[in-house]
């Protein structure tokens, strides 16, 4: 996983970042102008930040489960709560993104 999460997880996770900023710049939506446009955007960019955050913790636990016997791999346990936490983000934003309610938020940049 660690070797995954560095090359293939963080750069999708900053990538859509970027290209989140990039669409809603040069699109009628806008950066700042619909309430699902920033909320898409607040969601995402904590998405990124909490995958960056969270994996020297998973490079730790990779060197301790290459360093681990057979019994000790059973008392590493795992991370249930990040992938949970991040597929329900995930939902919310690609159901915002896909109905895109109403409401303008009154900036317009």
């Amino acid at each position: 996983m660690e070797l995954t999460g560095w090359v293939v997880i963080v750069p999708l996770a900053l990538g859509a970042l970027a290209t989140g900023l990039a669409v809603s710049l040069l699109s009628p939506w806008g950066l700042l102008r619909h309430y699902w446009v920033l909320i898409s955007l607040v969601l995402t960019a904590l998405s990124a930040t909490v995958t960056v955050l969270h994996m020297p913790d998973v490079s730790s636990m990779a060197e301790m489960a290459r360093a681990a016997d057979d019994d000790e791999l059973l008392l590493l346990g795992g991370d249930a709560f990040h992938p949970a936490a991040g597929l329900v983000v995930l939902v919310v934003i690609t159901v915002l993104n896909v109905y895109k309610p109403r409401g303008r938020t009154g900036l317009t940049w």
